[in-house]
Parts: C-alpha cells; sequence; structure tokens
C-alpha cells in the first residue's frame, strides 16, 4: 500500500493521503536531521544591542561632528537629505529583512530576497533622483541628497545580508558588520570633513566606506552561509511577484512610519527655516538613542516570536511580547526624569550651549521614545504573525493624525509643536497595535482548534474508530 508522508511546503502542513491505518504502520520513521540549537535570547540580544549601539552611535556622532566643527545649517543639510532619502528607501526595501528573519518555513531562498531587493532599491534610488530634479533645491543641496541616497542604496543591500544572519540566529556576524560599518563610517566622516569642511566631501566617503564593508564582509558570510554554488540572483518573477505582493504592505507600512517621523521635519524646515530644523533634528537623535535597545530586542527575538506563533505557542509568545511591552514603558519611566535631572549639562556637552534652551522639546521627545518603543514591540509581533496588511491600517491612521497635526501646531509653536505632533501620532500607533495582536491571536486560536478538530476526526474514521 503506497501512502504519501506529510511534509511542511510553504506556509502549511500537508497531510499524505491516508488510506487506513495500514498507512500509519508502514510509514518510515522520521530522519532525525541535527540542527544548531538557537544561543540564549540574552546572548542574541547581547550581540544585537552592541551592533545596534555601536552602528547608531556612530551615526549620530556624524551628526555631533557636523555640529561641533559646522553649523546647524549645515546639520540641517544633513538632516534633510535622510529625510528625503529615508521614506524612499523605507519603501522599497519593503522591510525584506523582517520578512526574510520570520520566514521559519523558508517559504522563499535568500536569492529571492537579495534579486528582490536589488530592483526595488534601483527603483527607489531613480526616485529620489526624480524628487531632485523637480525640486527647488540648489546644486550643493541635491548633490547632498544624491550622495545620501547612494549610500542609501548600498545599507539597503547590506539590510536584506543582515536578514538571513538574523534568521540563522548568527546575531554575532550581524553585531561585527554593523560594527564595521559604524566606526568605519565615522573615523572617516570625520576626518573627510576636518579636513575639507565639506559636507559633500564627508558623505562621499560614508557612502564608500559602506561599500568596502559589504563587499568585504556582508558578501561574503553570505556565500559562506549559503550551501555551496548557491546563486544570489535568481530571476524568477513569478516568486519574486509572490514575494513582492506579500511584503508590499510592509513596504507602505515602513514607509509611512519613517514618513510619520520626517513629516514635522519637513513642515518645521518649510516654516521655520534650516537652523531650527537642524536643531529639532539634533534633539531627536538624542531621545531616540533608546532605539538601539528596541531594534536589539526586536531583532534579537524575531525568529524565535515567528517560531512560537508558526508552532502555536501562544502563551509563550504572549509572554515574550509582555515582557518587551514592559521594557518600553521602563524607558520613559526612567528616561523622562533622568532627561529632567541631566537634559542641560547632555545638550550643551554633546553640541552647544544653546540647544539647552530647548530642554521642554526634548523631555516631550523622550517621552515619545517611550511610546514608540511600545508601538514597536507590538510591531515585531505582528510581523511574527505574518499579518503585513493590519499595520498598514495602523500606520496610516498614525501618519495622517501626525499630519494634520504637524500644520496644526508647527506654524504657533515651532519644534515643541513638532514633537508634540509625533507624539499624539506614537500614542495611535499603540493603541492600534494593540488591537491588532489580541485580533491576531483570536484568530490563530480559533483556526488551531478548528484544525486539530478536523484533522483528529478525519484520522479517527480512517482509523476505523
Amino acid at each position: 500500500m503506497e501512502c504519501e508522508v506529510g511534509v511542511a511546503t510553504q506556509n502549511r502542513s500537508r497531510i499524505g493521503n491516508i488510506s487506513g491505518p495500514m498507512c500509519v504502520l508502514n510509514a518510515p520513521l522520521p530522519i532525525k536531521i541535527p540542527t544548531v540549537a538557537a544561543p540564549p535570547l540574552r546572548v542574541a540580544f547581547s550581540w544585537t544591542l552592541a551592533g545596534n549601539v555601536i552602528y547608531y552611535g556612530c551615526q549620530w556622532g556624524m551628526l555631533s561632528v557636523l555640529a561641533k566643527l559646522g553649523s546647524a545649517a549645515i546639520v540641517g543639510q544633513f538632516a534633510l537629505g535622510l529625510a528625503v532619502a529615508a521614506p524612499v528607501f523605507m519603501f522599497t526595501n519593503l522591510q525584506l529583512r523582517g520578512v526574510q528573519a520570520t520566514d521559519s518555513r523558508s517559504e522563499f531562498a535568500f536569492a529571492d530576497y537579495f534579486t528582490l531587493r536589488c530592483m526595488a532599491t534601483s527603483l527607489g534610488f531613480a526616485a529620489i533622483v526624480t524628487i531632485v530634479l523637480f525640486s527647488r533645491y540648489d546644486r550643493h543641496l541635491s548633490l547632498i541628497v544624491l550622495l545620501v541616497a547612494g549610500a542609501k542604496v548600498v545599507e539597503s543591500l547590506s539590510d536584506v545580508t543582515l536578514g538571513l544572519m538574523q534568521k540563522k540566529e548568527r546575531l554575532d556576524q550581524l553585531a561585527t558588520s554593523l560594527t564595521l560599518k559604524g566606526v568605519a563610517s565615522i573615523l572617516v566622516f570625520t576626518t573627510a570633513f576636518w579636513w575639507s569642511r565639506s559636507l559633500v566631501a564627508a558623505v562621499a566617503a560614508m557612502g564608500l566606506t559602506w561599500l568596502l564593508v559589504f563587499f568585504s564582509y556582508d558578501f561574503r558570510v553570505v556565500r559562506r552561509t549559503n550551501r555551496p554554488g548557491a546563486i544570489l540572483l535568481r530571476a524568477n518573477f513569478q516568486i519574486l511577484k509572490r514575494l513582492a505582493w506579500l511584503s508590499l504592505p510592509l513596504g507602505f507600512v515602513m514607509a509611512l512610519m519613517s514618513l510619520n517621523t520626517n513629516i514635522p521635519r519637513y513642515v518645521l524646515e518649510n516654516y521655520k527655516g534650516p537652523s531650527e530644523f537642524g536643531i529639532y533634528a539634533s534633539l531627536a537623535y538624542l531621545g531616540t538613542a533608546a532605539s538601539l535597545v528596541i531594534n536589539a530586542v526586536g531583532q534579537s527575538a524575531s525568529a524565535r516570536l515567528s517560531r512560537m506563533f508558526a508552532d502555536r505557542q501562544f502563551d509563550r509568545f504572549k509572554s515574550l511580547l509582555c515582557r518587551f511591552v514592559l521594557l518600553g514603558l521602563v524607558i520613559g519611566i526612567v528616561g523622562v526624569p533622568a532627561a529632567a535631572l541631566f537634559g542641560r549639562y547632555a545638550l550643551s556637552l554633546v553640541y552647544r550651549p544653546e540647544y539647552a534652551h530647548y530642554l521642554n522639546v526634548f523631555l516631550v521627545m523622550v517621552a515619545t521614545t517611550s511610546v514608540l518603543a511600545v508601538a514597536s514591540f507590538l510591531g515585531y509581533g505582528m510581523t511574527a504573525a505574518r499579518s503585513f496588511k493590519v499595520p498598514l491600517v495602523i500606520i496610516g491612521g498614525s501618519t495622517l493624525t501626525t499630519v494634520v497635526l504637524s500644520f496644526g501646531l508647527i506654524p504657533r509653536f515651532g519644534l515643541m509643536g513638532a514633537a508634540l505632533a509625533l507624539l499624539v501620532g506614537a500614542v495611535v500607533q499603540v493603541i492600534g497595535f494593540t488591537v491588532g495582536i489580541i485580533l491576531e491571536l483570536k484568530t490563530a486560536g480559533r483556526q488551531s482548534t478548528l484544525k486539530h478538530t478536523v484533522y483528529g476526526s478525519e484520522f479517527e474514521m480512517e482509523a476505523g474508530f
């Protein structure tokens, strides 16, 4: 009697064509394949935190260098380049790193993710070139925006390789990549700006440094991780189309999240000019230092959360997610009083004394960071549950709130209006993601119960019970 043994394909398990009890008795014993045990979560978190602290700390260091050696206007030019490029690449990245890291069933190969990222990133760069051509920027500012976009192209390609490391839970390799990029780029950036006093030269040096690290480390790690002879580019358009449609909602989500952060900056630059825009960007970078911890926790746990949800371990999933949400609240409980006590000194030390006059704005930004931390952790939970469409509605509502409040508050209150608009938008995210997680868990619980009931009934009938 022939029997097809059920195997896991794509995202669902397929049960074999059971035709009687003898089929179960004659089925071959499963072969045990040795697997590499996942490292403890605290180890994964430590590696990821170290990498993120160094990488984003070095990026903040670039702003500090510009504030110390340059002016608020130069900081504003650099920040504007990031603000123009970030939403575009957030969209074209399609959050493929998160999709890949939570692909616990290996539905797609790395070549599929890398090929789609190359195609989408090319479109993103073309979009930024178009924006620059039709903008009112002068030649110098246009060149800065294009150079920042070029550096972001390299960062996008590196990001999808980090997704493979994250999926394999090789967070030590991920941390090494971030450390190399961060340390090398700030050294080269600082040297170039100090020697030439040219932001163009500094940004170009940063982009070339990222490119060197990508080819000398990231690319080599991927070649070692994949099986021997595995291709890195694969133009299977049916697969690419399916992957693109799967991840497209997350692309919109990430673009809207970036817009949600940058819209107050656009409005502020339009109404108040580049100097206040530069001050706001500098304060925001310090206030979001906690994002290092947030990203480290989310990235180190996303693959594990995905396996818990896929294996229907809902109690463990909820327990781990609740611990992360509590961490986000602690950031605000500790951060706001600490900023109130030491904020003036820190702002004067890191930037210049005039930045200390904006302590109240800084306090609101720290509170916003805590709220966004909770929203981010819940967002990681939604991604782990492979829910890619509901977050689009949530972030869309948050972005719309931020847009309305930005135009209503910034002309009158300036920097404080921008900070308050972002805070209210973050609260909308928390409410939306909380409801979304609850609904996903209820839906998955009902499906799990139904599946067990149906499969159990079929087996009993086939076995003659």
